[in-house]
Formats: structure tokens, sequence, C-alpha cells
């Protein structure tokens, strides 16, 4: 028995413990700088908000000033309106034109704004795939799922995007609710 310890296991002398260090310690060195080949960190940088904030203006003022120009667009339509083409005097207003023209607006500086954030989260090494999709198909969801690639909280993102889904949902009802009326009061007189 004490024949098979001294075999499988003899204890290691000062000399060659040293060895082994230095011989790690040359590996170590020669291995500095270069990435390591299994699980590799990628370094991210930090990113500024400017571009957010703007974004997080601009996306409920697109909403209010859809909602004010579907209300004074539907407020005076009628029957009557339509077939006597008042309706079309009454809509083409410098009101109205002005409003449609900031919707515009707004639309190009949220395209514009959009753009600047997603590439200054680039420039810091994040992936951006995810925040190009919500900016493209779900733009509520794009302040919180910036969050989430950022590594940030996010209690003022989930309370910022249930505010903007209800202020969509309004709008959604009440341009319906309102084109609604209109039809049926046009299908009574028909």
């Amino acid at each position: 028995m004490a024949e098979n310890w001294n075999e499988q296991e003899q204890p290691k002398t000062y000399g060659e413990e040293s060895q082994m260090y230095q011989n790690g310690q040359e590996q170590n060195q020669q291995n500095y700088g270069q990435p390591y080949s299994g699980y590799q960190q990628e370094w991210h940088g930090e990113v500024k908000d400017v571009f957010c904030y703007a974004l997080l203006m601009i996306m409920p003022l697109r909403i209010i000033v859809s909602l004010i120009a579907t209300a004074g667009t539907l407020s005076g339509m009628s029957y009557e309106s339509i077939m006597d083409g008042s309706y079309a005097a009454s809509v083409a207003t410098p009101l109205y034109t002005a409003l449609s023209m900031f919707s515009s607006l707004l639309f190009i500086a949220y395209v514009v704004f959009v753009i600047l954030d997603i590439m200054a989260i680039r420039k810091q090494n994040y992936k951006i795939v995810g925040l190009v999709l919500f900016a493209i198909l779900f733009n509520p969801g794009y302040y919180l799922w910036r969050a989430h690639i950022l590594g940030r909280n996010k209690l003022v993102p989930i309370i910022y995007t249930v505010v903007y889904v209800i202020l969509m949902l309004v709008n959604f009802a009440y341009s319906f609710a309102s084109v609604y009326e209109v039809m049926t009061s046009i299908m009574h007189i028909m």
C-alpha cells in the first residue's frame, strides 16, 4: 500500500513547485491581452440619454396632436356638410394645416432621434437588433426595451410605457367612436 502511494502521488519539492509557478506565470503573460477562447465579455461604455429624453417627449406629443386633429376633423363631419361641400371648407383652416404640418414634423423628429439614440447605443457595443424592431414595430415598448438592454432600473420605463399605451388606447377609442358616430348618422339618412 505504501508503494502505491509513492507511485501515484509524490510530494513535490520546492524547486518543482517554483518551476510550475514560473511556467504558469509565463503562460499568463503570453496570453495577456488576448481574448479568452471561451466566454468573451464585451466592453460597454456609458450611454447618454439626451436623444432618449427627446423621444420621451415626442412620442406622447404625436398622439396628443393626432387626438386634437381627429377631434377637429370629425367634429364638423355630417352627411349634409359632405354633400353640400361645406365640410371641405371647414377642415381646410389654418389650424388644421398647422396641426398637419406639426404632426409631420413630429414624425420626422421621431425617426431622427430614434436613429441617433440607436447609433449612440451601438457605439457603446450594445446589441441593437431588438431596439430597431421595437422602434419600427412596437414603439411603445422601445423605452422599456432600452432600459433592459442597458441594464437600468425598469420602474420608470414601465410606468411611462403603461401611460403611453393608455394614451394610445384613448386616441384609438375616441377616433373609432367618432368615426362610428359619423357613419351611423350617414347610414340613418340613406
